[in-house]
């Protein structure tokens, strides 16, 4: 991803899996900036090029003024019941929203527990594939015991299937100066599917955000709600090492690591 004088934002695909994403990113964003407005990025382009005999994806939008998350949490300057509030809205117009029929074939759909179930299982199998022998072998097995007895519980648990972010964190969150929410970016990781997957990322935006923002939503009960949050929370820190591992950030594997271990090792 490049940023061009603070007004464009330029995104050039690495591989066939990266362009698939950014397709699905450029199809989506028309439709969910006429539901939520500002916060989400005007799209200006989008090209299939050949690159050395390989065809790459280039997305092109406007760049929302502001900052993400990563370095400073919005209740340091707002009340925490605003922000809530705002991320709260946010996310229920994400899932209450209709896939737009021209996006259908790019964006997947997990309409049943099975289906989700076999999506995470593929998923944890190919973000361990990523993460290699930085992973010990005893923390790995563990992890896919956990994996797959949430699958069998998931059955029991259901869910109603929604469009979902799919990737809210403190990098995809954009603020102002003031604390106030301005931008839900990054939509390569959109689908339908277990909106707990969006509940369960606002608590690596704050602890404390993530448990108000669970408690004055209006989408589900947080009984129902709540064991498949946790689950995905849990798991969250597994995507930080194999993307640390994919980009050689040292940092960020070592704090994934960390909460891998007090997590399962516990």
């Amino acid at each position: 991803m490049y940023e061009l004088n603070h007004t464009l934002v330029v995104k050039l695909s690495k591989n066939i899996h990266s362009g698939e994403k950014l397709l699905k990113e450029a199809c989506l964003l028309p439709y969910l900036r006429v539901r939520l407005g500002d916060i989400i990025p005007l799209e200006l382009a989008k090209c299939v090029v050949d690159i050395d005999s390989e065809q790459h994806v280039i997305l092109v939008y406007e760049a929302i003024p502001g900052e993400s998350m990563v370095h400073r949490v919005p209740s340091q300057t707002l009340s925490t019941h605003i922000v809530c509030r705002r991320l709260a809205y946010i996310l229920q117009r994400v899932h209450t929203m209709r896939l737009p029929a021209e996006c259908a074939k790019v964006v997947p759909v997990y309409n049943t527990p099975q289906k989700w179930a076999e999506t995470i299982l593929s998923e944890v199998y190919r973000l361990t594939e990523m993460a290699g022998s930085t992973l010990q072998p005893d923390l790995r097995k563990t992890i896919f015991e956990y994996v797959d007895d949430y699958a069998g519980r998931l059955q029991h648990y259901g869910f109603t299937p929604r469009l979902i972010h799919g990737d809210i964190d403190p990098r995809n969150i954009l603020i102002d100066a003031s604390g106030y929410i301005v931008g839900l970016i990054d939509w390569g990781e959109a689908a339908v599917g277990d909106p707990a997957l969006d509940y369960g990322g606002l608590f690596y935006v704050d602890d404390h955000i993530g448990n108000h923002v669970l408690k004055i939503q209006c989408e589900e009960q947080v009984k129902t709600l709540l064991p498949r949050l946790k689950f995905h929370r849990d798991l969250a820190p597994l995507y930080w090492v194999a993307y640390g591992v994919s980009n050689n950030d040292h940092n960020i594997v070592d704090e994934g690591l960390r909460l891998l271990q007090a997590k399962f090792r516990s």
